[in-house]
């Protein structure tokens, strides 16, 4: 028997801090440090504040300064008892989009892989559509079937993480609500595994993206599936789903405590413009911040009832943007690095004057494979599409491109779903 839940929700439920010392040696990209244990705070212009470690750079600052424990809050942060010790990624140059890293290779090809993660995919889309069931039906959601999907995920993800971020990019737009949900893991997940993640965290954080709008099913249809500007009074309303959804996660049995953060704070900004709270930077712990990046690129490159979707490499760019306001900017370069220069399904120009679509990463992240489509010197189609491996013949990409208008198409979504027959 499923437990009821008051309709609609008030109150408001925030972190328990769980304070422990740790050593440095063990500190990892993710956690949440609340004291350095050290009268150094800062050497020259070099100044660390409490709060989320965005970068390897600052742990190994830390040690330069003789810095031996530090206290962190693991219900903002991640646990390092939870993480493998063997597997700590080395950077060698500071953080930025233009230093990515090498990706990891797939164990499976993405031709393979498409078809996993289309189940996985309306799989997820139906496990989120019944709890909202549930949810407008009076009930609490159970968390098994979030972390049963959320472990389906995770695996594809691991086996190549494209499938599934490609099938987000193809998608009709009166399916929004369900399909960004399941964008927004998909890209938490990618994330998670880029940091090196154990499948517990993932998951945790996981389940935190799938269902953080799951308030939404308390607000009325004719605000939120409106098709044009909503109200000042809309607005406000369409607001309360975050503290909807923060109180619905927290009646749900199993849920960890930062599912509920991230549900209630996904739309906090790293300079206090957001809301419900206004919270700034150290104030908005790392799963929420890493949940929001996610949140708002999915947002910008969806078609909408009311707006067309960005082509990728602008959502990209406005993430860049906002480094430093809207996010943390070395997590949002960390995004950018995550989903790559050249993301499958983005329109690309070679430097050969030929235009076409990039159809899988490689381990070169500026050289994936590209369909090649069209002739921009010739202004004409080729006769047959042409695979070429960047990684293989050397060649580059001058610049991205429009592909999709030529081909009659008014966005990248509908041009990826004719190529890649979805």
């Amino acid at each position: 028997m499923k437990a009821r839940h008051p309709f609609p929700a008030t109150a408001i439920h925030l972190s328990i801090s769980m304070i422990k010392k740790v050593s440095v040696d063990d500190l990892r990209v993710g956690v949440y440090v609340t004291d350095f244990n050290t009268p150094i705070a800062h050497k020259g212009s070099i100044y660390i504040e409490p709060g989320p470690i965005s970068r390897e750079s600052t742990i190994k600052i830390l040690k330069s300064w003789g810095v031996g424990q530090v206290d962190i809050d693991t219900s903002l942060g991640l646990d390092p008892e939870t993480l493998p010790k063997n597997k700590k990624r080395k950077v060698t140059s500071p953080a930025g989009p233009n230093n990515p890293r090498p990706r990891i290779r797939p164990s499976v090809p993405l031709k393979i892989e498409r078809n996993v993660a289309l189940e996985v995919s309306r799989e997820a889309m139906r496990a989120v559509e019944h709890a909202y069931q549930d949810v407008m039906r009076g009930d609490v959601p159970e968390a098994g079937q979030f972390y049963d999907i959320a472990e389906r995920m995770y695996d594809s993800i691991h086996r190549n993480s494209d499938a599934l971020i490609l099938l987000g990019r193809i998608r009709e737009k009166d399916t929004y609500t369900l399909q960004h949900s399941v964008s927004v893991c998909t890209y938490v997940l990618a994330m998670c595994q880029y940091y090196d993640m154990s499948e517990s965290q993932s998951l945790d954080l996981a389940v935190g993206a799938l269902f953080h709008d799951i308030g939404k099913a308390i607000i009325p249809l004719s605000v939120l599936n409106k098709p044009g500007k909503l109200t000042a009074e809309e607005v406000q309303i369409m607001k309360r789903h975050a503290e909807y959804s923060s109180e619905l996660l927290h009646q749900v049995q199993g849920i960890p405590q930062h599912c509920v953060d991230v549900a209630l704070h996904h739309h906090e900004r790293y300079d206090g413009t957001g809301y419900p709270h206004g919270l700034r930077r150290e104030q908005i712990s790392f799963p929420v911040q890493l949940t929001s990046v996610c949140d708002v690129f999915d947002a910008l490159v969806s078609e909408r009832c009311y707006k067309p979707g960005l082509e990728t490499v602008m959502g990209l760019r406005m993430i860049y943007e906002g480094g430093g306001t809207h996010f943390n900017r070395e997590l949002a370069y960390d995004f950018i690095r995550c989903i790559g220069m050249y993301p499958v399904g983005t329109c690309v120009v070679l430097a050969d004057g030929r235009s076409g679509v990039v159809m899988e990463s490689t381990e070169d992240v500026k050289r994936p494979v590209v369909k090649v489509l069209y002739d921009e010197t010739k202004r004409e189609r080729l006769p047959r599409p042409i695979r070429v491996d960047l990684s293989k013949t050397g060649g580059e990409i001058a610049c991205y491109s429009n592909a999709s208008t030529l081909f009659g198409c008014t966005h990248e979504g509908q041009l990826l779903r004719k190529l890649f027959a979805v």
